[in-house]
């Protein structure tokens, strides 16, 4: 369907009664070895080993087949290792379900994470969810369903589908505390990571480490917050839950942006503004942004 080409892509699906899914992200091959470009995010070029086609053809395993009518939520970006890329790339997959003309089962990544399992029970298809079997697989039926958009790229279909998917969790206005969203551990942590924490809770906001958190107590979090401000990050995602209006700072370390966040904040109508960090950097800056943003609960001790 060329939906690299366009904006907003057009979103769809098809069956086929053959396909093999290939590899630890269910590459969908047909017959004719043709590899679903969408799957792969139209790329042409071979990212990691196990996506050569060689590879693909010759070291996996006779298909296990699989009865019955099947889609699957494993994908490129959407390979269980992030929770932003599974959120927005992955379980967003599922609103093209609902429009399948019968019921399917779905296969999940290997090796998952309790977050895909959780968010899996919290759109209620957990007895419909399995874990592939292989990493060759065969289904007697087969639906792909496209992706909402290019990864990183907004789609407001898939927005408004989590929103509507998770209002069970979510608070009803944002009356809770400020919240600053941390990054411990990982990639892209700033030198001062501490200082900033220090420098957020003193001004009246939680300190919030969602990779300590499970989603639902992220969701309840991030929905009542009366401010948001946090590292660019997978954490950052929870803006998705966020209340409208509310300030949001998303603080970037130097030589490197990424607009993701940007364009949920103005899907929901959030008051967003990005700031980029250097180590050097006296988060002078972030003192002025707290100072102007009008938040509500912070009183600064």
């Amino acid at each position: 369907m060329d939906q690299h080409s366009h904006q907003p892509w057009p979103v769809f699906w098809v069956r086929t009664d053959y396909a093999r899914l290939v590899g630890s992200m269910l590459h969908w091959r047909d017959s004719n070895d043709r590899l679903c470009s969408e799957g792969v995010f139209h790329i042409t070029r071979r990212r990691r080993l196990s996506e050569d086609r060689i590879l693909a053809q010759i070291l996996v395993p006779n298909a296990t087949r699989l009865p019955g009518a099947w889609i699957s939520l494993a994908s490129n970006w959407a390979d269980g290792h992030n929770y932003f890329h599974w959120i927005t790339d992955g379980l967003t997959r599922l609103l093209v379900r609902e429009h399948l003309p019968e019921e399917t089962q779905i296969l999940l990544p290997a090796n998952c994470p309790t977050y895909i399992t959780e968010t899996i029970e919290m759109v209620e298809l957990s007895h419909l969810a399995q874990i592939a079997p292989s990493v060759c697989v065969a289904p007697d039926r087969f639906y792909f369903c496209s992706p909402t958009a290019m990864t990183g790229v907004w789609n407001p279909l898939g927005w408004d589908w989590l929103r509507a998917k998770f209002t069970p969790f979510r608070a009803e206005n944002s009356n809770g505390n400020p919240i600053f969203l941390t990054r411990r551990g990982t990639t892209r942590v700033p030198d001062n990571l501490s200082e900033m924490e220090i420098l957020f809770a003193k001004h009246g906001f939680d300190i919030v480490d969602c990779g300590s958190l499970c989603v639902a107590e992220q969701i309840r979090i991030a929905s009542s917050a009366s401010a948001i401000a946090g590292i660019h990050g997978a954490a950052m995602t929870n803006l998705l839950w966020a209340q409208a209006g509310i300030p949001v700072l998303e603080i970037f370390v130097y030589r490197y942006l990424n607009a993701c966040y940007e364009q949920i904040s103005f899907q929901g109508n959030l008051k967003y503004t990005a700031y980029i960090l250097e180590n050097s950097d006296p988060l002078g800056k972030i003192h002025t942004w707290l100072q102007t943003a009008k938040i509500s609960h912070l009183t600064p001790t």
